[in-house]
């Protein structure tokens, strides 16, 4: 018998051969097909490992198979099932910058007939690799006799099979320890395909996600349009009529949107005191803004997130509805759920062109997939933009180099249109390189705490340059500003370290002022109005888009809001809280404790016992929007409920690629900024002082005569 035939008899050899041969192929693939972000040696091992543990129990599998052949076919069946999982990744990986999700394979035939109709084009060279077992597997099975099994006996694979198995479950336990050492929550608190794929293995992405989809398909296959009923009577009844004094104020103009990342209500107007005692103003623009008479602010504006923070935002901004209880709405349903959101309410009643602007992945928060269930035309990720070098930290491109070089497309897109910036910059930790710095940092015994002011004023700055851009090109004008803070920045961990530096104790810090820290910033910048006022009832994200729509002119009565128009006399000033806490106009509850909002004391034990229960129903009222949301939201009960006036879109139209060739062939071209412009780029206009910019910029630009002009008109 030959070398190869009694290496291949062998079956704690072959086993051993065909596991090391699937994890080299499995990693090399991490490293070079997929941009998982690894970085630093934890990430390294933890990315080394982890096809190891589910994939010695996958294959562990054949091992107890009892017929000698069924034990060599259905290692055959499992090797071969497991590459076509690997390789049908790294295909639609080069195509779409994602991983293929069960939505996608059986949901998506446009899209997955399009991964099949350019496979070729997709194909390399050396993917022959990636099938190497697999040939390999296949000649040697084709050496052994007719008849024969490529194992031992039946005694000798019982005797191993339980425990290699039991070496696949204790690696697949250290792998997960690992990754919940090296990222909390990871599955609890998902935001990213990348993330799973990077800590725990592709196998194991793809029986997670086949495990959340079954289970979002129990839930929805539950419902139906019954479900709807109270939902719909709430909805017809929360509904505040909009204030005929602003309803249509700023009809026809573009929207654009600024995402604030991290930037909390107490960073406006607040001035940081340096080391030799001079203050500094933080966020001097967005003040300017903020206390401008052509600007709505609300001084008393919560973020409404839970575990899926910056995408909860935009759930609740763009589709007056809340992020789930637990998870991120966008990671869990954005892929498959209906939504009404502000892209297709815009495209259907005003013919609005969307897109967003991200400097970082698409399937970050599995932004791609529920973009295209919002309905925006286009969405710029980090595909569109220069990431290299010193040009981006750890979430992204830096915002003052995002917005400037977002002006490439934001100049193509046909008006009006409805524009959304996240910016990512002031990010926790907030790091800033040193060419960046000169802001004082804060003088606490907390470094995150201290570099959080910096990050903020270098958000500032990069706003302002953009403001300035707009301003040129004569778009400032034309348009609605909409800023939002997304959600906190400091945590409560840390808020007592916050507490001396905003003219607090920190004894006498509570849950109270954790409540308070909530808060972030909410600005409607309308240029040429001159009707702006601070308001200070409570008010919260699920409101921004009844508030928008109403001052564009729309109406709103035929959607399923849980929001209402914040300039509505009728305004229900009622804030819940995805955490249960509820604020009111004078008091904020927590659980059954009830606090004075002027004095931050607790009142509980002051009321009597009929006043205290009235006082919680009050907040159980507030808290029953959030659960009519919930259910909307896991049981895609929207799919059941169609506005005559919305136009029901097909996610499938959104591919998000070739988006510079639709723009430049639009039939409505007339209308951008650059057409406007005789065809020539308005980026010459952008100014900013980024050295990363500043230090390969050889010439200055000085615009043409009649420019701004041409520009204006």
């Amino acid at each position: 018998m030959s070398k190869i035939k009694q290496i291949f008899m062998k079956q704690t050899d072959l086993f051993s051969i065909l596991i090391v041969l699937f994890w080299l192929k499995t990693y090399v693939a991490y490293l070079i097909e997929f941009e998982l972000g690894v970085t630093g040696w934890l990430q390294h091992v933890i990315l080394l490992i982890n096809p190891l543990g589910l994939g010695i129990i996958l294959f562990s599998v054949a091992l107890f198979s009892k017929n000698k052949k069924r034990r060599t076919w259905l290692l055959m069946g499992i090797l071969l099932a497991a590459t076509l999982l690997l390789y049908s990744n790294i295909l639609y990986y080069r195509e779409f910058t994602d991983f293929l999700t069960m939505n996608i394979l059986v949901g998506s035939n446009n899209v997955s007939g399009a991964l099949i109709s350019s496979t070729l084009a997709m194909m390399r060279p050396w993917d022959v690799l990636y099938w190497i077992d697999v040939i390999v597997f296949l000649a040697l099975m084709y050496k052994v006799k007719r008849g024969q099994s490529v194992f031992g006996s039946r005694l000798d694979i019982s005797r191993k099979a339980a425990g290699t198995l039991l070496l696949g479950i204790l690696m697949l336990v250290g792998n997960l320890m690992l990754a919940e050492i090296s990222r909390p929550q990871l599955l609890t608190r998902t935001f990213d395909r990348n993330y799973i794929v990077k800590y725990l293995g592709i196998n194991f992405f793809t029986g997670y996600d086949v495990y959340q989809t079954a289970k979002n398909s129990h839930i929805k296959a539950s419902a139906d349009e019954s479900h709807l009923e109270e939902i719909v009577s709430y909805a017809k009844a929360n509904r505040a009529e909009p204030n005929p004094q602003y309803f249509g104020m700023a009809e026809g103009r573009n929207v654009i949107v600024i995402a604030m990342e991290s930037i909390q209500q107490f960073l406006i107007d607040y001035e940081l005191e340096d080391e030799n005692g001079e203050t500094h103003e933080v966020m001097p623009f967005v003040n300017s803004l903020y206390n401008s008479e052509e600007s709505f602010s609300f001084s008393n504006f919560y973020h409404q997130t839970g575990q899926g923070k910056s995408s909860d935002a935009e759930i609740l901004t763009e589709t007056s509805l809340y992020g789930l209880p637990q998870g991120s709405a966008f990671q869990t349903l954005g892929s498959s759920n209906t939504f009404h959101a502000t892209p297709g309410i815009l495209k259907s009643k005003a013919n609005y062109t969307s897109a967003a602007f991200h400097g970082n992945v698409g399937s970050f928060w599995n932004r791609s997939d529920t973009y295209r269930q919002f309905g925006y035309d286009y969405f710029f990720d980090a595909e569109f933009y220069d990431l290299s070098g010193d040009r981006a930290l750890e979430y992204g491109l830096k915002d003052k180099l995002f917005f400037r070089d977002s002006v490439e497309y934001l100049e193509q897109l046909p008006q009006p249109f409805y524009t959304k910036f996240l910016t990512v910059t002031h990010h926790f930790p907030y790091p800033l390189d040193d060419q960046n710095s000169g802001f004082p940092i804060a003088q606490t015994d907390d470094s995150t705490v201290n570099d959080f002011f910096a990050t903020a004023n270098y958000a500032d700055e990069a706003m302002e340059e953009f403001f300035t851009y707009l301003k040129k090109t004569g778009l400032y004008e034309n348009s609605i500003f909409v800023m939002y803070g997304d959600h906190y920045g400091i945590s409560n961990m840390r808020n007592p370290h916050v507490a001396p530096l905003i003219g607090k104790d920190p004894e006498e810090w509570g849950e109270f002022q954790n409540a308070e820290m909530q808060k972030v910033p909410f600005i409607l910048h309308i240029p040429g109005m001159d009707e702006g006022e601070v308001f200070d009832m409570p008010s919260g994200q699920i409101d921004v888009l009844p508030t928008l729509l109403h001052l564009l002119g729309i109406e709103t009565d035929d959607y399923l809001f849980m929001g209402q128009d914040l300039l509505s006399p009728g305004h229900d000033s009622s804030v819940a809280l995805r955490n249960g806490r509820v604020i009111t106009t004078d008091y904020t509850f927590i659980t059954d404790r009830i606090y004075d909002n002027q004095t931050g004391e607790e009142l509980s034990e002051q009321f009597t016992e009929a006043e205290r229960l009235e006082l919680l129903a009050e907040r159980d009222r507030a808290r029953m929007e959030m659960n009519h949301s919930d259910r909307l939201m896991s049981m895609d009960l929207l799919r059941f409920y169609q506005p005559e006036s919305l136009t029901k879109l097909d996610p499938l139209d959104y591919t998000y690629s070739n988006q510079m060739d639709i723009l430049q062939n639009h039939p409505e071209k007339q209308t951008s900024v650059i057409e406007k412009n005789d065809g020539h780029s308005t980026l010459e206009l952008y100014e900013t002082d980024a050295p990363e910019i500043r230090e390969k910029m050889d010439y200055i630009y000085r615009p043409k005569p009649g420019l701004m002009e041409r520009i204006r008109n």
